[in-house]
């Protein structure tokens, strides 16, 4: 951004533009925060927004007269997509003219003049074709109303999703939180039931095995390990004893 803010405010206001501007600056820091954006960062991304948005206007533009109707937009070429879905979203839509409009409308003095071509995206559907056009003949509405109210239905919706999110990720921690419990409970049950030369024993092969391997086994998988070993011997005794009852 060439000027500062107080020089764009300044400028702006003496062009008669600020109120639009500021009306801008605000539906684009919406927009920034709704795509993830910190609060700090969004509002310094609005003010460039706003700043490419709204250049110094040339000796042959001028501010808007709110008294003179607006006329018609012309085409300086026909439109050139032809592939055009003719079914998306309308926030999309709105989005897209929002984004393109400093490109593609020019202010020249015979009235607004749209270049399809100074495009950087292809438009989403040829419905944002024809918003592209109303809100060139009807800048102030577009800026004061729809633009606001769409951008604001968005943000919202993205509030939602992201506090949908928040209470999925806390179910999920609860849930794993409950499964870590009922393990360790399941596990010192059954150390407890394992005798202690078998415990012992166990602790004596992990500690070897890992010392010849060069690894650092947490105490929690020493001791899950070691039930689940424990376990097992306890098995093959209760298979082993009524054999051994029998001789």
């Amino acid at each position: 951004m060439n000027e500062s803010k107080i020089e764009l405010t300044e400028r702006l206001r003496a062009e008669g533009r600020w109120a639009e501007a500021a009306r801008f600056k605000e539906v684009a820091r919406a927009d920034f925060r709704a795509k993830g954006m910190k609060r700090a960062e969004a509002v310094e991304a609005a003010w460039e927004a706003m700043a490419e948005a709204f250049q110094p206007l040339s000796v042959a533009e001028g501010p808007a007269d709110p008294d003179v109707p607006e006329a018609a937009a012309t085409d300086a070429a026909p439109i050139p997509w032809r592939d055009l879905p003719t079914v998306a979203d309308f926030a999309d839509e709105v989005r897209w003219v929002h984004q393109q409009y400093i490109r593609i409308v020019e202010e020249a003095p015979r009235g607004r003049v749209i270049h399809w071509d100074r495009a950087s995206v292809k438009p989403p559907s040829t419905g944002a074709c024809s918003l592209a056009r109303w809100a060139a003949e009807n800048r102030t509405a577009f800026y004061k109303d729809m633009l606001p109210k769409i951008m604001a239905k968005v943000d919202d919706q993205a509030e939602k999703e992201e506090a949908n999110v928040r209470r999925e990720r806390m179910q999920i921690d609860e849930i794993r939180g409950v499964l870590r419990e009922m393990n360790n409970q399941w596990a010192e049950e059954l150390m407890a039931k394992t005798p202690e030369t078998i415990r012992a024993k166990v602790r004596d092969i992990l500690e070897d095995w890992a010392g010849r391997s060069g690894l650092t086994i947490p105490h929690e998988a020493k001791f899950d390990l070691g039930a689940h070993i424990g376990e097992l011997v306890d098995d093959c005794l209760k298979i082993l004893a009524p054999s051994s009852g029998g001789e």
